[in-house]
């Protein structure tokens, strides 16, 4: 979305969406819903320099002024700029645009943006994005999230990826809004090197997965980038969305069996939350408990969830808090 015109649709907690670069390559964001009868503004994604609602062909600049209302006749009263497009608030980190719905939110930065980025370093002009994925998952947003902040599953859930890691050189750091799970790559004398993704890891080399609140993951390995947005469909269904993200000279064999390589992690993890997700229901289960080494990941995004939910003023610190009118 580099272009002035460009364009993509979503939704945002429900709301419809839609983000585009207006004329002065200014990122802008939207309620996807025509002021007049609700119709849509734009579908998918694309490229123009108007929108124009697919209902009766009202046209807003990219700047979301109203500018044409065709065959809008006989009416009293009535005043253009007050059908104006509602803009929302959009940033962006790295080449994701984020909007919130929130006037008064903290800006994204403040809440995990900056320190991030000064102690992970992941600089984004170095990788291009290869591929992108999407799995229909048929359980609760938050069993999915428990499943990746921990890496205690490895050793008996993902047998190709324990022959690059092990438990014993595995750590997880957490910070306010986000934690990080590292491990060391296995050096190349151990295991058989034909079952190895990193037959020749460089001394230090390390696999890392990152989780910034609240549903934005980052699987960083030493030759690409991948990252997973958890969209909750419902209390028992999601949408995942996987981006790749690789060096710029990257063979694409390499590229191919790297993906493959995820791809069959991707459905393991996927096959362990289903089962999960079914026994969480068993009038067997009460509650368990966490590893103080491999699971504070999950202890601190579940402790997150409570904050969030039982208190509606959580904001970044040194952010002031906001009191709505009449409180």
């Amino acid at each position: 979305m580099q272009q002035p015109g460009n364009f993509v649709t979503s939704d945002v907690a429900g709301e419809p969406i839609v983000v585009l670069r207006d004329k002065d390559h200014t990122l802008r964001a939207f309620y996807n819903v025509c002021p007049h009868r609700a119709g849509r503004l734009a579908r998918d994604k694309g490229s123009r320099m108007s929108l124009q609602c697919v209902y009766h062909g009202w046209t807003f600049d990219l700047n979301g002024k109203l500018m044409q209302t065709p065959y809008f006749i006989d009416v009293e009263n009535f005043d253009p700029d007050k059908f104006n497009l509602i803009p929302l608030r959009v940033d962006t980190w790295g080449p994701y645009a984020f909007v919130n719905l929130d006037e008064d939110a903290a800006p994204l930065a403040a809440w995990w943006g900056d320190d991030f980025d000064r102690i992970r370093g992941i600089r984004w002009d170095e990788w291009r994005l290869v591929d992108e994925r999407e799995y229909i998952i048929n359980v609760n947003w938050k069993v999915y999230m428990d499943n990746y902040a921990e890496g205690y599953h490895v050793a008996t859930a993902h047998p190709g990826l324990a022959r690059e890691m092990s438990l014993e050189n595995l750590y997880v750091d957490t910070y306010r809004f986000y934690s990080t799970q590292r491990a060391i790559i296995k050096p190349p004398f151990i295991g058989n090197p034909n079952n190895r993704r990193y037959r020749n890891p460089r001394e230090g080399d390390q696999i890392c997965y990152h989780i910034l609140w609240p549903n934005f993951m980052i699987d960083d390995y030493p030759d690409n980038l991948s990252t997973n947005i958890v969209k909750p469909l419902g209390p028992d269904k999601l949408l995942l969305k996987f981006d790749w993200w690789f060096p710029h000279d990257m063979s694409q064999s390499d590229m191919d069996s790297m993906i493959e390589f995820a791809d069959q992690v991707q459905y393991e993890d996927i096959a362990i939350c289903d089962e999960v997700q079914v026994n969480l229901q068993s009038r067997s289960y009460q509650r368990g408990r966490f590893s103080g080494r491999y699971e504070n990941g999950v202890h601190h995004f579940q402790a997150l969830v409570h904050r969030f939910v039982n208190s509606p003023n959580v904001v970044p610190e040194g952010y002031p808090v906001r009191v709505a009118e009449g409180r």
